[in-house]
């Protein structure tokens, strides 16, 4: 186990413009105000979602997208330091007009219709995502 701690910075209220990408917002947003660490939710809706899912034994990812409306039921990531500029790490579930549930990690081409999100900056020294060689991810390293 990696302890990180951090003291509670500012808290950014993000609205994004419908047709903004999640993704790319949300880490436009943070390398334009210097933030390497911290915690955000969302919900909103989006036009098109564009994920991803890993598997664990084969350490590769499986990129899908869903071409329809859908509702963000819960959104949650962070920042921290991938090569020294802020990544964002995300993750959704998304309820379409059947009441159906679908999820993952998101990819960039998840497409607002209208979303909110809290981000909570975090104080301290930030996570730095160095690759691990069990899971073939890049995760927070150091600590």
């Amino acid at each position: 186990m990696r302890v990180f701690r951090f003291r509670p910075g500012p808290i950014h209220l993000l609205r994004l413009d419908r047709g903004d990408d999640i993704v790319g917002a949300i880490t436009g947003y943070a390398a334009e105000q210097r933030i390497q660490a911290a915690w955000f939710t969302y919900l909103g809706a989006v036009s098109a979602a564009s994920l991803r899912y890993y598997d664990q034994v084969g350490h590769a990812y499986s990129d899908f997208t869903v071409d329809r409306h859908l509702e963000v039921l819960s959104g949650l990531g962070n920042v921290s330091l991938l090569d020294g500029a802020p990544f964002v790490h995300t993750h959704a579930a998304f309820g379409d007009d059947q009441g159906r549930s679908l999820g993952g990690h998101l990819n960039r081409g998840c497409t607002v219709f209208a979303l909110e999100v809290n981000l909570q900056e975090l104080v301290g020294e930030p996570p730095v995502r160095l690759p691990d060689e069990s899971t073939g991810l890049k995760l927070w390293g150091g600590g």
